[in-house]
């Protein structure tokens, strides 16, 4: 059966690691469900995967106390026509929450909307993570930091 390490390393490589500046420890557990202040610090363009997935990955790094130097990875996928619209919204809204105007034409490509969304590096949010009902996956969502805490 064999071992793909080409696949494997491409998925690891796909999903964030640097192997410059990433330890390698279980730097992958998931961040608990919760609201966590971060910081915008990339943006990315992946795939297409072997499913011909394509997605936006928006790179944050955390602030919250005990978790110092964790990154998270919040990827909006384009996979099907199905949630396109909803996906875009999505882009959109992280968009505007990282005080980036995004304009039609920026969503010609995914280079030149990459650019745009690269204006926003640096600026601060929220970000909430929420686990599915089933467990499966933890859905993230980029929301303006609360100003009255």
């Amino acid at each position: 059966m064999g071992l793909n390490l080409k696949e494997a390393a491409a998925e690891v490589l796909n999903d964030g690691f640097d192997p410059r500046t990433d330890s390698v420890g279980g730097d992958f557990e998931e961040l608990p469900d919760g609201l966590y202040d971060a910081i915008f610090t990339d943006v990315k363009w992946q795939g297409p995967n072997e499913k011909g997935t394509e997605w936006l990955s928006f790179e944050f790094e955390i602030q919250n106390e005990g978790y110092e130097n964790r990154k998270y990875f919040g990827n909006i996928f384009f996979s099907n026509e199905k949630m396109m619209q909803l996906n875009l919204k999505r882009a959109m809204k992280t968009a505007a929450i990282l005080d980036v105007d995004v304009t039609i034409e920026d969503f010609e490509d995914e280079e030149v909307l990459v650019e745009a969304l690269k204006a926003g590096l640096g600026a601060q949010c929220m970000i909430e993570l929420k686990t599915n009902k089933k467990g499966t996956f933890q859905n993230w969502e980029a929301m303006q930091e609360a100003p009255f805490e």
